[in-house]
């Protein structure tokens, strides 16, 4: 079962979000202990209008569990999301992180997809994306794009099966990711092949 996340999914949300962006967890929260980080991403998630809450994310759930997520938005939203992200973390450091441009303009953009180890393997990963992309389509965006780590040629096989292409290479928290994109044909509401 795929639905809207909750705010008190937080605490199984965080841990799944950390697994899936590492560095760019930590570059975005400003701490580098694992305990700081999940206590800080849990709170993001809590809070409204920014780009890791509740508000932007879909749950698969297996049994009660939370066996994956996604988090997505409009590329046009970006801005504004991390806006407030920055504001939270000043509050908590002192120091307003730098938060490298992931995505802009007229784009639904998957910021975060996670599924738990042991739920691997069984197409959670697919139907999640396959959930956020039919929800930027619904909002009229242009396409469905993604950052895909380099070095993570599993995942680069996956968005090139589901019908994404790279546009172009970008740098987030030093990392190298290939920016890729699978347009929506707006006249018959179908992805282009």
């Amino acid at each position: 079962m795929i639905r809207t996340a909750r705010p008190d999914d937080a605490e199984a949300i965080a841990p799944l979000i950390h697994h899936a962006i590492h560095e760019i967890a930590e570059t975005l929260t400003g701490a580098s202990e694992e305990t700081l980080v999940r206590m800080r991403l849990e709170a993001l998630v809590r809070l409204r209008g920014n780009r890791l809450s509740y508000e932007n994310t879909l749950v698969a759930e297996h049994e009660g569990e939370v066996a994956g997520i996604v988090i997505a938005y409009p590329g046009y939203e970006a801005e504004k999301l991390d806006a407030s992200l920055s504001a939270y973390i000043a509050t908590c450091t002192g120091t307003v992180p730098v938060i490298d441009v992931e995505t802009e303009g007229d784009v639904y953009y998957i910021d975060t997809l996670s599924v738990a180890p042991e739920y691997g393997g069984k197409g959670i990963g697919t139907r999640l994306l396959e959930a956020a992309s039919t929800r930027g389509e619904k909002l009229g965006c242009g396409s469905v794009t993604l950052n895909a780590d380099q070095s993570n040629a599993g995942a680069q096989r996956l968005y090139r099966r589901l019908g994404f292409e790279r546009t172009k290479t970008v740098q987030i928290s030093g990392s190298q990711f290939d920016y890729m994109e699978r347009r929506f044909d707006r006249e018959e509401g179908q992805q282009h092949d």
